[in-house]
């Protein structure tokens, strides 16, 4: 790593740069992600698989970026997002049945297609007596 300082002269008129090699610092990351520009047809074919069903996690795990970026080409290319999946009446109580089966919330969520944290939530609004976190 390298750090750019100035050297000024005697009489403060002059500055010249130099660059000098910096201490490493353990608290900063040392990787660095590059960022990844999709390419015009595959904004077309992560719009089209949106559109056929696709969440925005696949569509991110699948094309190498963070979810943002692929709301951005989403929006850009006027596509109408679908609403995120709530967890209805019907759902807490199919959800209720399995956790009182011994399923996890982690399962659970697996089987209803949301986060366990959101299956947690729901069931534990909804009433349900939860067990202890497993370790």
């Amino acid at each position: 790593m390298l750090r750019l300082f100035k050297v000024l002269t005697d009489d403060d008129t002059t500055a010249t740069s130099q660059v000098a090699p910096a201490e490493a610092d353990s608290a900063v990351a040392t990787q660095v992600k590059e960022n990844r520009i999709l390419a015009p047809n595959e904004v077309t074919e992560l719009t089209e698989s949106y559109r056929r069903g696709a969440t925005v996690r696949e569509l991110s795990q699948r094309y190498g970026v963070h979810r943002h970026t692929i709301d951005r080409h989403l929006e850009r290319a006027g596509v109408a997002k679908r609403p995120a999946t709530k967890m209805t009446a019907a759902r807490v109580a199919r959800a209720t049945e399995l956790y009182e089966q011994g399923l996890s919330t982690n399962q659970i969520g697996r089987e209803l297609h949301v986060d366990g944290s959101t299956v947690w939530k729901a069931l534990k609004r909804a009433g349900v007596r939860m067990r202890p976190p497993v370790a």
